[in-house]
């Protein structure tokens, strides 16, 4: 289990960086007011929890600041987000552009060129199915229709929890209304298909501008940005 102090600690002392404050302005300017001020220990603090909470990841854990030329990350969604659908006795939470986990470029490269013997619509699915299983993304949270990137700005610097998948992110909790739930690694076999290791590297960016994320459009390049 991640040290989910030592995760909080690392945060909020990356993002007390001076550069950083015009994100904490451009957060707090649009939050919803009934919701409290963001700052550094609040979002360290929030993220170290999540992590604790939902297992999203394996041992190690890194926390770092990520800053370069052409630096870009990626998410796959339904083009919604904090909208559950029932569909009979089924809730759907759709998944949105601005969530929380992305990958980086080089690792939808990799499932990309991992997709080549097939073509057209068939290509596109079986890439979408290698992603949901490499990230272990359970089908009742995202639909994965499309492809968002979030393309940093050059000069500009992002704070990124980064760590393999880890399967546990999916099992059942009291309450939950999963379904497939899965609970032991044999079920994420059986139930999902998927394979119970570590995942890839996934970024977990607790704080963003939005107007870095776009649509990744249909077409030669996708799903990466031309």
């Amino acid at each position: 289990m991640p040290d989910p102090h030592r995760i909080a600690g690392e945060l909020s002392a990356l993002l007390s960086r001076s550069w950083y404050a015009s994100l904490f302005y451009h957060r707090n300017e649009f939050r919803n007011p009934k919701d409290p001020v963001a700052t550094p220990a609040s979002i360290a603090e929030e993220t170290s929890k999540l992590i604790s909470r939902n297992n999203p990841f394996v041992d190690p854990v890194v926390v770092e600041e990520q800053k370069g030329r052409g630096l870009e990350f990626y998410r796959a969604h339904d083009g919604a987000s904090d909208i559950s659908a029932r569909k009979g006795n089924k809730i759907h939470t759709t998944s949105g552009t601005l969530g929380g986990f992305w990958v980086e470029r080089s690792v939808l490269q990799t499932i990309w060129s991992a997709t080549q013997r097939w073509q057209g619509k068939d290509r596109e699915q079986t890439f979408m199915e290698m992603l949901r299983a490499a990230n272990f993304i359970h089908p009742q949270w995202n639909h994965m229709k499309e492809i968002a990137c979030m393309k940093v700005p050059d000069g500009l610097s992002v704070v990124v929890v980064r760590g393999r998948g880890n399967w546990k992110a999916m099992q059942a909790r009291p309450g939950s209304s999963m379904t497939p739930a899965v609970s032991i690694p044999g079920e994420v076999i059986d139930r999902l298909g998927m394979m119970p290791i570590p995942g890839v590297e996934q970024c977990l960016i607790p704080l963003f501008n939005d107007m870095w994320v776009q649509p990744v459009p249909r077409g030669a390049s996708w799903p990466l940005l031309a």
